[in-house]
């Protein structure tokens, strides 16, 4: 028998880390995304099938230019345990990039809060982005204080755009910009280690 491998993480923060979409995980991304929880917070109302989402899988991992993609590890045990993902979809044009993230069941101990902001901290630090912006349903306050801890300011609501658990509800705006990146970038250290 052989030893399994760790998986591979490229950047990492105290709890939670950040590493490649993986064909091996798209069963268990699948299963997340799937949650209620998820769901109603995505603003998504439809379930997927397995087949669909490895189909959407296979479009993902070929799509890279305009596509930031991260599988988010929780570092808190002895070894990296895939928990979710992270995503910034680009706009080259501009520079801007939408950000979306899904969470399995590991919510409320920081990890979220953190993989976000690594993922702004590769958005503008590695794809040099000037603006990452994101919608989120006005009643998930936990996403809204998590994404505010990570970096993002809101920036206006868009009036009864959306549905939580069969009522109209608005959407909050929210962007953050490299001026406002709070704290140190794990991304120069990492880079400033290697030169």
């Amino acid at each position: 028998m052989s030893e399994q491998a760790d998986p591979i993480v490229w950047i990492r923060g105290e709890r939670a880390g950040l590493g490649p979409l993986s064909g091996d995980l798209v069963e268990q991304y699948w299963r997340w995304e799937q949650d209620p929880s998820v769901l109603v917070g995505y603003g998504r109302q439809t379930p997927e099938s397995l087949e669909g989402r490895r189909e959407g899988y296979q479009h993902q991992a070929r799509g890279t230019d305009d596509q930031l993609r991260f599988t988010v590890h929780d570092l808190t045990g002895e070894s990296p345990v895939p928990v979710g993902t992270t995503a910034v979809l680009i706009d080259h044009h501009v520079r801007i990039g939408e950000f979306n993230i899904q969470l399995g069941t590991d919510r409320g101990r920081g990890i979220g809060t953190e993989a976000t902001r690594l993922t702004l901290d590769y958005a503008f630090h590695i794809t040099n982005l000037r603006c990452v912006h994101l919608s989120v349903l006005a009643p998930n306050a936990a996403a809204i204080r998590a994404y505010e801890r990570a970096g993002f300011r809101r920036i206006g609501e868009r009036r009864q755009s959306g549905y939580w658990l069969g009522q109209r509800v608005n959407e909050v705006l929210m962007d953050a910009v490299p001026a406002d990146f709070p704290g140190e970038s794990v991304v120069k250290g990492i880079v400033d280690r290697s030169w």
